[in-house]
Protein backbone atom coordinates (compact mmCIF):
# COMPACT_ATOMS: atom_id res chain seq x y z
CA UNK A 1 0.00 0.00 0.00
CA UNK A 2 1.27 3.46 -0.89
CA UNK A 3 1.31 6.09 1.85
CA UNK A 4 0.93 9.82 1.28
CA UNK A 5 1.93 11.83 4.34
CA UNK A 6 1.27 15.48 4.95
CA UNK A 7 3.86 17.40 7.01
CA UNK A 8 2.83 16.97 10.66
CA UNK A 9 2.65 20.11 12.77
CA UNK A 10 2.51 20.32 16.55
CA UNK A 11 -1.03 20.87 17.83
CA UNK A 12 -2.04 23.38 20.50
CA UNK A 13 -2.30 22.22 24.11
CA UNK A 14 -6.10 22.50 24.30
CA UNK A 15 -7.61 19.00 24.03
CA UNK A 16 -10.56 18.77 21.61
CA UNK A 17 -13.49 16.41 22.17
CA UNK A 18 -12.11 13.62 19.99
CA UNK A 19 -9.17 13.13 22.39
CA UNK A 20 -11.38 12.78 25.47
CA UNK A 21 -12.25 9.18 24.56
CA UNK A 22 -9.25 7.89 22.58
CA UNK A 23 -9.62 5.08 20.06
CA UNK A 24 -8.85 1.61 21.50
CA UNK A 25 -6.13 1.12 18.88
CA UNK A 26 -3.22 -0.99 20.07
CA UNK A 27 -0.66 1.54 18.86
CA UNK A 28 -0.42 5.15 19.99
CA UNK A 29 2.12 7.36 18.21
CA UNK A 30 3.23 10.60 19.84
CA UNK A 31 4.14 12.62 16.76
CA UNK A 32 6.58 15.41 17.55
CA UNK A 33 8.82 18.06 16.10
CA UNK A 34 11.00 18.48 19.19
CA UNK A 35 12.44 15.25 20.58
CA UNK A 36 13.37 16.74 23.97
CA UNK A 37 9.76 17.73 24.62
CA UNK A 38 8.49 14.32 23.52
CA UNK A 39 10.97 12.48 25.77
CA UNK A 40 9.81 14.49 28.80
CA UNK A 41 6.11 13.96 28.04
CA UNK A 42 6.40 10.21 27.53
CA UNK A 43 8.51 9.86 30.69
CA UNK A 44 5.93 11.81 32.73
CA UNK A 45 3.10 9.71 31.31
CA UNK A 46 4.97 6.50 32.26
CA UNK A 47 5.59 7.81 35.79
CA UNK A 48 1.90 8.63 36.26
CA UNK A 49 0.73 5.23 34.97
CA UNK A 50 3.18 3.32 37.17
CA UNK A 51 2.01 5.35 40.18
CA UNK A 52 -1.54 4.24 39.32
CA UNK A 53 -0.52 0.59 39.58
CA UNK A 54 0.01 -0.35 35.94
CA UNK A 55 2.94 -2.58 34.99
CA UNK A 56 4.96 -0.92 32.25
CA UNK A 57 7.92 -2.09 30.23
CA UNK A 58 10.15 -0.53 27.64
CA UNK A 59 12.24 2.62 27.81
CA UNK A 60 12.01 6.33 28.50
CA UNK A 61 14.73 8.89 27.84
CA UNK A 62 16.05 11.79 29.92
CA UNK A 63 18.39 14.49 28.67
CA UNK A 64 20.84 16.26 30.97
CA UNK A 65 22.46 19.55 29.93
CA UNK A 66 26.01 20.28 31.02
CA UNK A 67 27.63 23.70 31.26
CA UNK A 68 29.84 24.37 28.26
CA UNK A 69 28.35 21.59 26.13
CA UNK A 70 26.29 22.20 22.99
CA UNK A 71 24.60 18.81 23.25
CA UNK A 72 23.00 17.15 26.25
CA UNK A 73 23.90 13.79 27.77
CA UNK A 74 21.21 11.22 26.97
CA UNK A 75 20.09 8.49 29.37
CA UNK A 76 17.57 5.69 28.89
CA UNK A 77 15.73 3.95 31.73
CA UNK A 78 14.28 0.45 31.78
CA UNK A 79 10.71 0.84 33.05
CA UNK A 80 10.41 -2.80 34.12
CA UNK A 81 13.72 -3.31 35.89
CA UNK A 82 14.57 0.27 36.87
CA UNK A 83 18.13 0.27 35.46
CA UNK A 84 19.44 3.31 33.61
CA UNK A 85 22.22 3.61 31.04
CA UNK A 86 23.88 6.52 29.29
CA UNK A 87 23.45 6.16 25.53
CA UNK A 88 25.44 9.18 24.33
CA UNK A 89 29.20 9.19 23.84
CA UNK A 90 31.14 12.25 24.98
CA UNK A 91 32.98 13.19 21.78
CA UNK A 92 33.35 16.91 22.38
CA UNK A 93 31.55 19.96 21.04
CA UNK A 94 33.13 19.80 17.58
CA UNK A 95 32.35 16.14 16.88
CA UNK A 96 30.07 15.31 13.96
CA UNK A 97 28.02 12.24 13.11
CA UNK A 98 26.44 9.64 15.38
CA UNK A 99 27.31 9.86 19.07
CA UNK A 100 25.19 6.94 20.31
CA UNK A 101 26.83 4.11 22.26
CA UNK A 102 26.20 0.77 20.46
CA UNK A 103 26.94 -1.22 23.64
CA UNK A 104 24.15 0.59 25.47
CA UNK A 105 21.69 -0.32 22.74
CA UNK A 106 22.47 -4.01 23.21
CA UNK A 107 21.18 -3.65 26.79
CA UNK A 108 18.10 -1.79 25.59
CA UNK A 109 17.20 -4.68 23.28
CA UNK A 110 17.38 -7.05 26.26
CA UNK A 111 15.15 -4.78 28.38
CA UNK A 112 12.45 -4.48 25.74
CA UNK A 113 12.52 -8.19 24.90
CA UNK A 114 12.03 -9.02 28.59
CA UNK A 115 9.05 -6.64 28.80
CA UNK A 116 7.39 -8.36 25.84
CA UNK A 117 8.15 -11.82 27.20
CA UNK A 118 6.58 -10.94 30.56
CA UNK A 119 3.52 -9.39 28.88
CA UNK A 120 3.50 -5.99 30.57
CA UNK A 121 0.33 -3.88 30.58
CA UNK A 122 1.90 -1.34 28.22
CA UNK A 123 5.11 -1.18 26.21
CA UNK A 124 6.71 2.26 25.99
CA UNK A 125 9.28 3.09 23.31
CA UNK A 126 10.50 6.66 23.52
CA UNK A 127 11.49 6.86 19.87
CA UNK A 128 11.06 5.28 16.44
CA UNK A 129 14.36 6.67 15.19
CA UNK A 130 16.70 6.44 12.22
CA UNK A 131 17.69 2.85 12.96
CA UNK A 132 14.06 1.69 13.05
CA UNK A 133 13.22 3.75 9.95
CA UNK A 134 16.00 1.90 8.11
CA UNK A 135 14.76 -1.53 9.19
CA UNK A 136 17.03 -2.05 12.16
CA UNK A 137 17.01 -1.18 15.87
CA UNK A 138 13.91 -2.17 17.85
CA UNK A 139 11.73 -3.05 14.86
CA UNK A 140 11.74 -6.84 15.53
CA UNK A 141 10.74 -6.51 19.20
CA UNK A 142 8.09 -3.89 18.35
CA UNK A 143 6.60 -6.41 15.94
CA UNK A 144 6.70 -9.09 18.66
CA UNK A 145 4.81 -6.83 21.06
CA UNK A 146 2.09 -6.18 18.50
CA UNK A 147 1.74 -9.88 17.70
CA UNK A 148 1.46 -10.58 21.44
CA UNK A 149 -1.36 -8.02 21.72
CA UNK A 150 0.52 -5.68 24.05
CA UNK A 151 -0.49 -2.01 23.73
CA UNK A 152 2.33 0.20 22.53
CA UNK A 153 2.95 3.94 22.89
CA UNK A 154 5.87 5.26 20.88
CA UNK A 155 7.40 8.59 19.98
CA UNK A 156 7.76 9.30 16.26
CA UNK A 157 9.28 12.42 14.72
CA UNK A 158 7.55 14.12 11.82
CA UNK A 159 10.58 13.17 9.70
CA UNK A 160 10.19 9.44 10.37
CA UNK A 161 6.39 9.25 10.44
CA UNK A 162 5.97 7.97 6.86
CA UNK A 163 8.53 5.19 7.48
CA UNK A 164 6.69 4.33 10.70
CA UNK A 165 3.38 4.01 8.87
CA UNK A 166 4.98 1.87 6.18
CA UNK A 167 6.18 -0.48 8.92
CA UNK A 168 3.07 -0.50 11.14
CA UNK A 169 0.18 0.13 8.75
CA UNK A 170 -2.72 2.49 9.31
CA UNK A 171 -4.05 1.05 12.58
CA UNK A 172 -2.45 3.82 14.63
CA UNK A 173 -3.88 6.45 16.94
CA UNK A 174 -1.94 9.66 16.40
CA UNK A 175 -1.49 11.38 19.76
CA UNK A 176 -0.85 15.07 20.37
CA UNK A 177 2.31 15.87 22.37
CA UNK A 178 0.33 16.47 25.56
CA UNK A 179 0.68 14.41 28.74
CA UNK A 180 -3.07 14.27 29.47
CA UNK A 181 -3.93 13.07 25.97
CA UNK A 182 -1.16 10.45 26.01
CA UNK A 183 -2.10 9.17 29.46
CA UNK A 184 -5.81 8.97 28.57
CA UNK A 185 -5.07 6.93 25.47
CA UNK A 186 -2.73 4.59 27.40
CA UNK A 187 -5.40 3.88 30.03
CA UNK A 188 -7.97 3.14 27.33
CA UNK A 189 -5.56 0.88 25.43
CA UNK A 190 -4.65 -1.08 28.59
CA UNK A 191 -8.30 -1.55 29.53
CA UNK A 192 -9.17 -2.66 26.00
CA UNK A 193 -6.30 -5.15 26.07
CA UNK A 194 -7.47 -6.59 29.38
CA UNK A 195 -10.91 -7.08 27.89
CA UNK A 196 -9.35 -9.17 25.14
CA UNK A 197 -7.14 -11.13 27.54
CA UNK A 198 -9.08 -12.02 30.73
CA UNK A 199 -6.05 -13.68 32.26
CA UNK A 200 -4.37 -10.28 32.45
CA UNK A 201 -6.95 -8.81 34.82
CA UNK A 202 -5.28 -7.73 38.02
CA UNK A 203 -5.81 -10.22 40.82
CA UNK A 204 -6.34 -13.26 38.58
Amino acid sequence: MEWHCEPAALISVEIPAEYAEPSPSQIGAVVYGDGLISDALIAQCATDLIASGFRLGGIVQSNAHRLGRRRCDMYVKDLLGGDEVKISLDRGNEARGCRLDPDAFARIDTWVERAVRERVDLLVINKFGKEEAHGRGLRPVIAEALIAGIPLVIGVSTRNFCDFLSFIGDSVTRLRPDVEAITAWCRNAINASRGCHPCKHRGE
